[in-house]
């Protein structure tokens, strides 16, 4: 995101949150909206990868894809796969712990729209709160804020925030998923024949009988 001239950018896990608020905070005044599943064509429950192998000598290779039992239920028994090309990353570590990250983190479906008072001006996009609500059941629940609208008559704050947790970052060496890299090769090239031509092995002998 830009924010006053300065791009953010958001990497790895989230923050831990800055601010904190309960519903007493929420300005009730405002519009709210609360969003807890997305559509079904923007939801995936599996993940699938590209990745140049340096074991097979760069070419694009496969990663073993991850996929959901219980997500896929939850989905209807579908599975709902997404493609992912990283053609900068290399390691096929790296390559399992994003997939396994980026999937898990886009299950995060809840997400609110709601306006909180001046003294949260000081938020960005980007940033983590703490939300303890007794209505939504949430205990410090981590969000990210996703975008800010801020009123110049009031200075009400105008936030749009998505669930966040770092434990959709954690690794263990159990996570890793069996791959095998495609070995690498040379195939030879077959002999190429010209149509109409052929050509037979002469020699020239001398009056000895030696070849000239």
């Amino acid at each position: 995101v830009e924010v006053g001239g300065v791009w953010k950018i958001s990497v790895g896990a989230p923050a831990l949150p800055g601010y904190f608020i309960t519903d007493d905070d929420v300005v009730v005044r405002q519009d709210q909206e609360f969003d807890e599943f997305p559509g079904l064509g923007s939801t995936v429950n599996g993940i699938s990868a590209t990745y140049p192998d340096p074991a097979s000598l760069w070419e694009q290779h496969e990663a073993p894809p991850r996929y959901n039992p219980a997500w896929e239920a939850a989905d209807g028994n579908r599975r709902l796969v997404a493609d992912l090309d990283l053609p900068a990353c290399p390691y096929p570590m790296q390559v399992q712990r994003l997939m396994a990250s980026l999937v898990a983190d886009h299950r995060r479906f809840r997400s609110h729209k709601m306006a909180l008072p001046p003294e949260a001006m000081e938020l960005e996009p980007l940033e983590t709160i703490g939300w303890t609500s007794a209505r939504h059941g949430y205990s410090a629940k981590v969000f990210e804020i996703t975008a800010i609208t801020d009123s110049l008559t009031t200075l009400i704050q105008g936030l749009s925030i998505r669930e966040r947790d770092a434990g959709d970052y954690a690794w263990t060496p159990g996570d890793e998923l069996p791959s095998t890299p495609a070995q690498p090769g040379t195939t030879p090239t077959p002999p190429r024949v010209v149509p109409g031509f052929d050509a037979q092995p002469d020699a020239i002998l001398d009056a000895g009988g030696d070849r000239k």
